[in-house]
């Protein structure tokens, strides 16, 4: 659930095929246009389920389900119906079809007796723009990174040695069991990256979310020596993968957003207004609705950050979701508006360096300073020390023990 509760009322695919899986559905019995196969499953263990485009929610004949260990194998039929036979255990499954992205699950366990319902979504390849406004809505599980509590960080800088990163980061609340485990950086971000923005958008944009995901989660980490798998911090999911998101994160394997050698909190947000992000001051959050059910906007209470000034923000259509036009608190990146800028031809590179003032980009490679290669939508003049986040309500995110 984000901070102002949007995704409570968000029901999305996802959400009904995971409510309704404690009911023995499949959710896919909620949704139009998803007919499925009569037939009862087999004699034995295995999978079974269905296959769905997850733009249009029809069903796709032909996908390839394929599972890790064994390499056992099977097609979808013309009603997106599949039985894949399998001995109990856990394995990882593949789903792909020409046109669409190859989805991963990983952890799925084939019980003792019986078949286990897993129904599959693929996203198509190319979708188009209203396409991909839809599978924003139906992937996205966070459209802000939220706000730190100064008060909770013991050090006042954030800084790592060299250009060396930690390997292993501690990440907290891991879903389905509320778990802690250590996780490799790298797995973490793969697993991140698809919560905040759709594997349909352009290389670029991915590989932008990537650079902001990791560097977020190193700070968080660093600052307080874990990071949540919640809306808290940022929304990790160790079991879906996608091939576009995966390679998005090996292109920027340890690549993280730097000043001064510290690394920062790269805040990232939905969408601007269409003219420019805000200085971190002037971040907005949102204090009830209006008639017109639009999110009433106010001033979240932040401190200066030195990387987060105003920018220009034009490649993006201002959003109807609030009175002042954002959607998310407006500081940082700007997810449409990098979805924008990747559509034209922008590199990765460019795109962090027009929303983050002075940053670095630090990796295995050594140590790049990112050109301002945007001018900035607002006056800011002088020079600013760097802060670390802090709201005024005292929202932190939750402890390490």
């Amino acid at each position: 659930m984000t901070w102002w509760g949007w995704d409570s009322a968000r029901l999305s695919r996802r959400f009904l095929l995971r409510s309704s899986a404690a009911a023995g559905l499949t959710g896919l019995a909620l949704l139009p246009g998803a007919a499925r196969s009569a037939a009862p499953p087999p004699s034995g263990t295995g999978f079974i389920g269905q296959v769905v485009d997850l733009a249009t929610l029809a069903p796709v004949a032909g996908a390839l389900i394929r599972s890790d260990p064994l390499g056992l194998t099977t097609r979808s039929d013309a009603a997106g119906a599949y039985v894949l036979p399998a001995p109990p255990g856990s394995y990882t499954l593949h789903v792909s079809h020409d046109g669409y992205i190859e989805t991963t699950l990983r952890a799925q366990v084939v019980a003792s007796s019986g078949y286990t319902s897993v129904d599959l979504e693929l996203l198509p390849s190319a979708p188009t723009p209203s396409q991909q406004e839809i599978l924003y809505q139906r992937t996205v599980r966070q459209i802000q990174s939220p706000l730190v509590n100064l008060s909770a960080i013991p050090t006042p800088r954030l800084r790592i040695a060299s250009v060396s990163l930690p390997k292993l980061i501690k990440v907290t609340h891991i879903p389905p069991n509320d778990t802690t485990q250590w996780v490799p950086l790298e797995d973490y971000v793969k697993g991140v990256v698809p919560n905040e923005v759709p594997a349909s958008w352009p290389p670029a944009a991915l590989q932008a979310q990537a650079v902001a995901a990791r560097s977020y989660g190193v700070a968080h980490f660093l600052a307080k020596g874990c990071v949540c798998a919640t809306t808290a911090c940022q929304v990790y999911d160790p079991t879906r993968r996608y091939a576009t998101t995966d390679a998005a994160v090996d292109a920027t394997a340890g690549q993280v957003l730097t000043v001064d050698g510290s690394v920062i909190f790269a805040f990232f947000f939905s969408r601007c207004n269409g003219v420019s992000t805000r200085n971190s001051e002037d971040a907005i959050i949102y204090t009830g609705t209006n008639a017109q059910g639009q999110y009433i906007c106010g001033r979240a209470g932040w401190k200066k950050l030195s990387y987060c000034r105003a920018r220009c923000c034009s490649w993006n259509t201002a959003s109807s979701l609030s009175t002042c036009g954002y959607y998310g608190h407006g500081v940082g990146l700007c997810q449409w508006g990098t979805y924008g800028q990747a559509q034209a031809g922008r590199s990765y590179t460019t795109i962090l360096a027009s929303y983050y003032t002075g940053v670095s980009l630090t990796g295995p490679g050594g140590t790049i300073a990112l050109a301002e290669v945007a001018p900035q939508a607002a006056a800011t003049g002088g020079s600013y020390k760097i802060y670390l986040p802090y709201v005024a309500n005292g929202n932190a995110s939750p402890s390490c023990s």
